[in-house]
C-alpha cells in the first residue's frame, strides 16, 4: 500500500469538518512536494524558474483542493496543474522555452507519468485515459462535460443556462459520450500494444 493510499484511508472518514480537509491536503501535499518539484524542475532547467512554478503550482493545489476526488491519484492531479503552471510561465517568459515544441512538451508530460508507472488496476487505468481524453477536448465540449458530469446539471439545467434548445445539448451529450469512448478504448489498446 503506498503512503497516498495509508494517508487516504486513514483520512476519508473526516471529510465534513474543514479541518481535517485541510490537514489531508497537508498529508498529500508533504508526501508528493519533492517528486512534484523534480517534474517541474524537469520542463525548466533552471532553479529560480522552477521556485516560482513550484510556488504557484502549490497556491493552485490548494485553491483547487475542493475538487480533487479523493481515493484517486494526488499525484496525477498535481502534474496537471503544474504542466498548466509550467506552460504560462513559459509563454510569459521566452527564455525558458528550452527550444522545445508545445507538442514535444505535452509528449514528455505523458510519458513522465503513464499508467504503467503507478502500476494501476485496468479499471484505474481507464479513469486515467478519461482524464487524458478530457483534457483533448475542444472547449465546447470541456464545458459540457464539467457542466453534465462534474456539476452534475441536468440537460434542461444546461441547456437553459447556455441558451441551447436540449435537443441540441442532448446531442452534443451523445456526441461527447461518442468521443471519449472512443478516445479510452484506443488508449487502452495502444498501452497494451506498448506492453
Amino acid at each position: 500500500m503506498s503512503s497516498e493510499q495509508a494517508i487516504l484511508q486513514s483520512t476519508q472518514t473526516h471529510l465534513t469538518d474543514a479541518t481535517n480537509k485541510s490537514n489531508i491536503f497537508v498529508e498529500l501535499f508533504e508526501a508528493d512536494k519533492n517528486r512534484l518539484y523534480a517534474y517541474i524542475y524537469a520542463y525548466m532547467m533552471d532553479k529560480a524558474a522552477a521556485d516560482d512554478v513550484f510556488q504557484e503550482t502549490s497556491v493552485a493545489l490548494w485553491k483547487d483542493f475542493e475538487k480533487f476526488e479523493l481515493g484517486t491519484n494526488f499525484s496525477k492531479w498535481a502534474n496537471g496543474i503544474a504542466f498548466n503552471r509550467v506552460r504560462d510561465y513559459r509563454y510569459a517568459h521566452k527564455k525558458y522555452t528550452l527550444g522545445f515544441s508545445e507538442d514535444f512538451l505535452q509528449e514528455f508530460s505523458d510519458k513522465v507519468a503513464t499508467p504503467e508507472t503507478f502500476n494501476l488496476s485496468q479499471q484505474e487505468k481507464k479513469w486515467w485515459h478519461l482524464e487524458q481524453c478530457c483534457s483533448m477536448l475542444p472547449a465546447p465540449l470541456q464545458q459540457i462535460y464539467q457542466r453534465f458530469y462534474v456539476n452534475n446539471l441536468n440537460a434542461q439545467e444546461l441547456a437553459d443556462e447556455t441558451g441551447r434548445s436540449i435537443y441540441a445539448i442532448r446531442k452534443a451529450i451523445r456526441k461527447l459520450r461518442r468521443k471519449l469512448y472512443d478516445c479510452v478504448e484506443q488508449k487502452v489498446m495502444e498501452s497494451a500494444d506498448e506492453l
